[in-house]
């Protein structure tokens, strides 16, 4: 037994304690990984079938379901669950890594490069809920072996039920028992020295579970907590003051406080000035509020910062392009094209600045394309269908003298 709580002891304090490492790490896999087959789906264009097919195989082939979350990421760079499940399956897959991540050990630079990977999934939505975190503690104890964790069950459950607080927290939240998970992490709160990971991890459950006055409440004891950290130790990655202003700013935009949220954004951008979710976010706000200067300023900074990523070059083209600057949002989209072939929405969007620039050709182009690379389900299909038509109508008109 004290064997299994040991085990479980070092587990939770992998998967839940801060990450260290550089603030930016490399996001990319190095070689293109060659498209898994769908077993059931024949849409690959669909990343929500390639991201159920990832969950369907976890367990049994963590090689393929790690080729399918990355071709998910791919199809759809603003989703966050792709990214974190794919770390999950690769450290399921590599043994090395995993019994790393779980011994504390983070030297590796593979494992940085996937840490970077869960940081990124924290910044499309800080609340991701890490589903395979059970799942992977599992792998590890076992191997893999499902006969084996079936035959530990028992042994198992004893020892959590023996264990700190904060472990029957963790154990909770990995089997989706928020309301468990939030009892426990109080419990913990009361008896631990370092608490504000604890209030991070309430606070994200509160968000998900959309009670934004606890959510903040938590977030904000978190935040005096970290402050009496040391200023210059390394960056943490999603666990970072800047993180948690960014966990109240998106909860209350999403409440309707604007301002409030605005100032939250502003707040994170004061403790990490390259925390370029606050910038796309504020511009988003600014855009819906009038304000396209502000708008374009800031998704300007956010292209800056994070230049070879597809999503935010994605949004600066279509911010430029409501504000209409047309020329610059082609030129943003046209980059967004070039980092990720395979995301539609580009394609769609600068058919229409193709069309504001009286381009029918290349309009129709643009539109091909995106019904080319667009899921079946997409609901913008209609719509590129119908220009699509129209404009070739249009182009193919005899001319009149």
């Amino acid at each position: 037994m004290r064997h299994i709580l040991l085990i479980l002891a070092l587990a939770v304090a992998a998967a839940g304690a801060p990450i260290i490492a550089p603030p930016l790490a490399a996001q990319k896999s190095g070689k293109p990984v060659p498209r898994p087959k769908l077993r059931d789906v024949t849409d690959t264009n669909d990343a929500q079938a390639y991201y159920d097919a990832g969950m369907q195989a976890f367990r049994d082939d963590p090689g393929y379901a790690a080729d399918a979350f990355y071709w998910a990421a791919r199809l759809n760079p603003g989703w966050a669950e792709p990214l974190y499940a794919r770390r999950a399956a690769i450290l399921a897959q590599r043994r090395t890594l995993l019994n790393a991540l779980m011994s504390g050990n983070r030297r590796s630079r593979d494992l940085r490069a996937l840490d970077s990977l869960q940081l990124k999934a924290y910044m499309l939505n800080p609340f991701v809920y890490r589903r395979l975190d059970n799942q992977l503690f599992l792998t590890w104890l076992t191997d893999g072996n499902r006969q084996a964790q079936a035959q530990l069950a028992h042994e198992i459950n004893v020892a959590i039920s023996q264990s700190p607080a904060s472990i029957k927290a963790w154990f909770a939240y990995s089997q989706g028992n928020f309301e468990r998970a939030l009892k426990n992490y109080a419990d913990a709160i009361e008896h631990e020295k370092e608490t504000a990971y604890l209030h991070l991890e309430r606070g994200r459950i509160f968000g998900m579970r959309n009670d934004v006055t606890s959510a903040v409440n938590e977030f904000q004891k978190a935040i005096e907590q970290l402050r009496t950290k040391d200023e210059k130790s390394l960056v943490v990655l999603y666990d970072s003051k800047a993180m948690a202003e960014f966990c109240i700013a998106t909860l209350l935009e999403g409440a309707g406080e604007a301002q409030k949220a605005k100032e939250a954004y502003g707040r994170a951008l004061q403790e990490d000035l390259s925390y370029y979710p606050a910038h796309m976010r504020l511009g988003l706000l600014a855009l819906g509020q009038g304000d396209t200067a502000t708008a374009v300023s800031e998704l300007a900074m956010a292209a800056e910062i994070a230049p070879t990523d597809p999503f935010i070059r994605y949004m600066n083209g279509y911010v430029l392009g409501r504000a209409k600057r047309v020329p610059e949002s082609v030129t943003e989209l046209t980059k967004a094209i070039e980092l990720e072939p395979t995301f539609a929405l580009p394609h769609l969007v600068i058919a229409t600045q193709y069309e504001a620039l009286a381009k029918g050709p290349e309009a129709i182009a643009a539109y091909e394309r995106f019904l080319r690379t667009a899921s079946t389900r997409d609901a913008q299909r209609q719509f590129a269908t119908e220009r699509l038509a129209d404009l070739k109508t249009l182009v193919n008109a005899p001319k009149t003298e």
